[in-house]
């Protein structure tokens, strides 16, 4: 089959279109995959197939993240236009999709406001009152990307193509912590995470910290209810994590994403003094537990957005773990 037939088996039912590159070139296709609640996933995703892909694709996930909120209709919309903002032919996402030669989906997951607790539901971040959502299309959203992962495997195998049976994770801001903290969650489905822009909110992979029971989201201490917390499955997991030694957009004060206790922990545990000291802190860490699995860089000059070093740095790193596989 030639990529147009492929990727009309693989869309079914959903309406697919031409991508185009920044040249206005054609190379690849972009659809709508639906939501399917009865397969575990109640909101769809945008994604994009190259036109040349390589002989076992794997799936990379760029993790949502937009400041902007609103009620549930107004939210889905909100991450479906930064989908299509970042799965474009402009977007650093498809050109690193187009590189490994790989497809890349942006789930639709919300980011719905709370008008009754004066916030919002930041399921991008994974925070604890995310992960504590039920009886709601939110629920778990963290499993509902396995489960989208299980049907676009499906849907690929349907046109011939078997996917790599594990996925790359990535994103910047709150879709780095998506990425970094999915992978502390769920490492068995990881092959490689990346993450930006994020990491002076960090998560452990430990259950205590200085006599203390690590809360989520600053460690495992908590988390039985979530998962089966596997660590040396997550050391065999290549992780890179940057940060801009100018970049002071620190969640931590913000009841969006940290609860009091949370954030009083982070402070006595780890500072109040998001960077340099708690990015630094954590560079200090990982090198303590032996985590060589993560690559940590830091971009001289740069605030909160990532650079073009980066972005090559990005390509190279994830080229040297597909040549792998």
């Amino acid at each position: 089959m030639d990529t147009k037939e492929i990727i009309s088996c693989i869309a079914e039912k959903d309406s697919v279109d031409e991508s185009l590159d920044r040249n206005g070139n054609f190379d690849g296709f972009l659809f709508t995959g639906s939501a399917d609640p009865d397969a575990g996933f109640n909101f769809g995703y945008l994604m994009y197939v190259p036109s040349e892909l390589r002989d076992r694709p794997v799936l990379i996930v760029e993790g949502p993240s937009v400041s902007e909120v609103g009620p549930m209709d107004r939210a889905c919309e909100i991450v479906s236009d930064k989908a299509v903002f970042e799965l474009s032919g402009s977007g650093f996402p498809h050109h690193l999709a187009r590189k490994m030669q790989s497809p890349i989906i942006m789930p639709f997951f919300p980011r719905p406001e709370d008008k009754e607790n004066n916030t919002n539901i930041f399921t991008h971040a994974l925070t604890s009152r995310a992960m504590a959502v039920r009886d709601s299309s939110i629920e778990r959203i963290d499993l509902q990307l396995i489960a989208m992962f299980q049907d676009i495997k499906r849907r690929f195998s349907c046109a011939g193509i078997k996917l790599y049976d594990k996925f790359i994770v990535k994103g910047f801001s709150s879709g780095g912590e998506f990425a970094h903290r999915f992978t502390l969650l769920h490492p068995q489905y990881v092959l490689a995470a990346i993450g930006g822009g994020n990491m002076h909110s960090f998560t452990l992979p430990l259950k205590t910290y200085g006599g203390e029971i690590l809360i989520w989201p600053n460690g495992m201490g908590n988390t039985d209810s979530y998962c089966s917390f596997d660590f040396a499955c997550y050391k065999a997991v290549k992780q890179l994590f940057y940060m801009g030694d100018m970049d002071f957009n620190d969640a931590v004060p913000y009841d969006d994403s940290y609860t009091e206790e949370e954030r009083q922990q982070v402070y006595r545990l780890f500072g109040k003094t998001a960077m340099p000291d708690r990015w630094d802190k954590y560079q200090e860490l990982v090198r303590a537990l032996g985590l060589d699995n993560i690559t940590c860089k830091t971009n001289a000059g740069l605030d909160h957005r990532p650079g073009n070093e980066i972005r090559e740095y990005i390509t190279a790193f994830l080229s040297d773990i597909l040549a792998e596989v």
